[in-house]
């Protein structure tokens, strides 16, 4: 052998890394969520299996199985989804007023595309919810019990720091969800409804101020 094939033999290129497994992983999942959310909006949950999520998706049924083991899973990730469009937590805001706070977890200054996106997807799970107890209680674990056990991790923290003072972290946390998803305009049942999304924000700014000034050390 030549000494120039000795050479080209020994500095023979390192094999290229491939991308990170953990990252492909993230993408199906978020393809996957993303591909079953406009099927269940579009057919409901018992109108769709996970054959049809795999052709949507142009993935094997497999690989949805490795995902996602069963569809109540995708369900709650659904929901889990769903939870982070409402409540933006967890988060970093040592730094803001508590007002100011109270408005960036909640997305007050949501624009109506975006509300109406939120409010159909809202729609969708509480109808699959209240079809099916073990739906059902998998909306309730990962939707407002979750929700309300972040926000009282939030308080406490606050309290924690000397920010805000409350007897109990806990029930403030229900009484803001009350605030924000219970307010004119989260279009419940029997909930008025308002004449522009801009009302519901101003509404909010105002309720969180009340709440913020009430919690003031």
């Amino acid at each position: 052998m030549t000494s120039e094939g000795k050479k080209n033999q020994g500095s023979s290129p390192a094999p290229r890394k491939g991308r990170p497994k953990a990252a492909d992983d993230a993408q199906r999942r978020k393809h996957l969520i993303d591909v079953t959310t406009a099927l269940f909006l579009e057919h409901g949950y018992q109108g769709v299996t996970m054959s049809k999520i795999a052709a949507a998706a142009h993935v094997s049924l497999n690989t949805v199985y490795r995902v996602f083991p069963s569809k109540p899973d995708l369900f709650a990730a659904l929901v889990g989804e769903h939870r982070r469009s409402m409540v933006d937590l967890p988060g970093d805001y040592d730094d803001l007023p508590i007002a100011e706070a109270l408005e960036r977890i909640f997305f007050v200054n949501l624009d109506a595309g975006a509300e109406q996106r939120r409010f159909g997807m809202a729609q969708m799970l509480v109808a699959e919810a209240e079809r099916s107890p073990e739906l059902g209680a998998v909306f309730l674990g990962e939707g407002p019990e979750y929700t309300r056990k972040l926000l009282t991790d939030w308080l406490t923290r606050q309290r924690d720091l000397g920010r805000i003072e409350i007897a109990d972290a806990g029930t403030v946390a229900k009484m803001l969800m009350d605030i924000a998803f219970g307010a004119p305009g989260s279009r419940r049942k029997g909930a008025p409804a308002w004449d522009a999304i801009v009302d519901r924000n101003t509404h909010l700014k105002i309720c969180f101020a009340i709440v913020a000034r009430g919690m003031a050390v």
